[in-house]
């Protein structure tokens, strides 16, 4: 099995479990309730995707993983304050949120992996993690 293939099928794999436990923990009917946190996560997650594949910034090793760690922070209370503001419980917030990434990332992988070719700097770090 080639690269790119590898990388399609794992990530989509992976955002179907996201999807499927988003689903798991609140049902239809809370992700319905909490659409809007599911867009913006899938939103949030396609852009994170392609910045990082495309690597829009130029940017090494450390301040992506600096960036990365602000990102979860930030989605941490991002949790906390919807939650806080609204009517949604932690569980709902956050299987939604699960459920767009989940959903950014099959997008995703379908424009950049189906319809176009997996980008290089994807399946340069796919190789190196190859057992």
């Amino acid at each position: 099995m080639d690269t790119a293939r590898r990388v399609v099928l794992l990530e989509g794999t992976m955002g179907t479990l996201w999807i499927a436990l988003g689903v798991v923990n609140v049902g239809l009917a809370g992700l319905r309730a909490a659409w809007w946190v599911a867009f913006a996560a899938a939103v949030a997650t396609v852009a994170v995707a392609y910045t990082d594949e495309h690597d829009l910034f130029g940017w090494g090793d450390w301040r992506r993983y600096a960036a990365a760690t602000v990102g979860v922070v930030a989605a941490a209370v991002a949790v906390g304050l919807v939650a806080v503001a609204t009517d949604l419980v932690v569980l709902t917030v956050v299987s939604a949120g699960l459920a767009g990434m989940g959903a950014g990332l099959l997008c995703y992988r379908f424009v950049f992996g189906v319809v176009r070719p997996v980008p290089k700097s994807r399946l340069d770090a796919a190789r190196e993690r190859a057992v």
